[in-house]
């Protein structure tokens, strides 16, 4: 081997050492980051000789990732719904929660059984009255939690359309960067891609197409291109307000579409899974199916007490007029109220006494708690089939929902599961192991002394070449 040959043979290795210890270390460096992968260097034979890189990669996990992708849909949008459901049984309350209906309920019948007792007491007409006026409110306080919970959602729709939006932008400009000719060295495109297509991915069902660092094209699931030449855009309006009326199908709400096609969970190319759909389904099914339930529940109140009562037309509880579901416009019938012109006496003897009764009169008393202590046939929205008391019904309708939060976080416990088992699988392919890095940093330095050892007695054989 020639003189020249040697010195170019050393000097092209100790570049190429002093690159792959620069590698080494940014891995060993950024070990810890999340979503990092990891970085080789790919060597070949270089002309007159000795070696040049060639291209930095980021290592790969092939269909792991973007079944990873897949994952992060699944658990995005099982969190929510769990979180949804979970919400709804905390604020309807289970039957030995102090502020729940049923134990308002509770409170409102045994206000009742003390009035019987003492129809002429004064202050246990009160105490019926508001027992009656807690139960009114408490159904539309619940109503109002429903409605703040869907327009959360439909506030979360607006901010995960902007969240995609954003990252297919990104993408686009990401996309032209990684088809340009690029010089051998570290850079983060890949990193940047991985970020942008995980945050979309959290939002909404997708399939990728390319390798991370070179150019991708995204499409739904359903098969609408989102990111291709140039990056689509998905259109939402957000809602000013939400309420019972307020829905989807009327065209009060907005679905989501892209340059016309209506990507909407449920229509045919509507969004599969991922944090859009489990808002939509919030504001559009587990939100309003709760709603119905409530609207039922005090219709069949305001049913069941209107026909205890002989006396008139109408009981102890009325709907306020308006469009509005049930629970939020029950109340206290005006003419038993007195801070409403009404009269405290009738709501012992009935809405159209005119005179009050005899003192220990029962009055309308008895046929009310017979009224909603009979079993009855109840409407579908209340989810029981069975006929029950009303006391009953509000018990079913509690355990369903308890029933339906537990189902829904075992479904998202199992979804953390799959998500945490594929990522395992990604980082193990991916990922930094320290401990190699730091075995293959000890063998660079190795080879980068060699290569200096040899540039060095090269430099001292032409030293003395030179003073012959």
């Amino acid at each position: 081997m020639s003189f020249t040959a040697t010195l170019t043979n050393a000097v092209s290795g100790l570049n190429a050492s002093t690159l792959r210890a620069e590698i080494l270390s940014y891995n060993i460096a950024n070990a810890e980051t999340p979503g990092y992968t990891r970085r080789s260097v790919t060597l070949e034979s270089a002309v007159p000789g000795g070696v040049r890189p060639t291209t930095i990669t980021a290592a790969n996990a092939g269909l792991s990732e973007y079944r990873l992708l897949d994952e992060f849909s699944r658990e995005g949008e099982a969190e929510l719904r769990s979180s949804a459901l979970n919400l709804i049984n905390d604020d309807f309350g289970q039957p030995g929660d102090a502020d729940g209906l049923y134990a308002v309920y509770g409170r409102f019948e045994q206000a009742l059984d003390d009035l019987r007792l003492t129809p002429e007491n004064a202050s246990a007409q009160l105490a019926l009255l508001q027992a009656a006026q807690d139960v009114a409110d408490t159904f539309a306080t619940l109503d109002q939690q429903a409605q703040d919970m869907r327009l959360a959602a439909d506030t979360a729709i607006d901010a995960g359309v902007n969240t995609v939006n954003n990252a297919l932008a990104e993408l686009e400009l990401l996309n032209a960067d990684a088809v340009r000719p690029r010089s051998v060295g570290l850079d983060t495109i890949s990193e940047r891609q991985r970020v942008l297509v995980a945050e979309i991915a959290e939002q909404l069902d997708i399939e990728v197409t390319g390798e991370y660092g070179e150019e991708l094209t995204i499409r739904t699931s359903g098969g609408l291109l989102l990111l291709g030449d140039e990056a689509k855009t998905l259109e939402f309006n957000r809602a000013g307000s939400v309420n019972y009326t307020t829905t989807l199908a009327s065209g009060a709400l907005s679905g989501i579409t892209v340059e016309g096609v209506d990507i909407t969970p449920g229509t045919v190319q509507g969004i599969g899974s991922g944090e859009l759909a489990a808002n939509f389904a919030i504001r559009d099914a587990l939100g309003t199916d709760y709603t119905d339930r409530l609207n039922a529940a005090a219709q069949e109140l305001v049913d069941r007490v209107e026909a205890a009562d002989t006396t008139a037309a109408g009981g102890l509880f009325a709907l306020e007029a308006g469009t509005g579901s049930a629970a939020q416009r029950i109340g206290i019938n005006a003419a038993i109220d007195p801070d409403q012109g009404g009269e405290l006496y009738r709501i012992r003897d009935g809405v159209g006494a005119t005179t009050e009764g005899p003192a220990a009169g029962d009055g309308v008393l008895g046929l009310l708690k017979t009224g909603l202590e009979e079993a009855r046939s109840l409407p579908a929205a209340t989810g029981s089939s069975s006929a029950l008391s009303y006391v009953d019904m509000l018990g079913a309708l509690s355990t369903q929902l308890g029933t339906n939060a537990v189902r829904a976080t075992g479904l998202y416990d199992a979804a953390i599961g799959a998500r945490r088992s594929v990522e395992e699988e990604v980082i193990r392919q991916t990922g930094v192991d320290t401990d190699r890095e730091l075995q293959d940093l000890l063998l660079v330095e190795q080879a980068f002394a060699a290569n200096a050892r040899v540039i060095q007695a090269a430099d001292e054989m032409l030293r003395q070449l030179l003073e012959i």
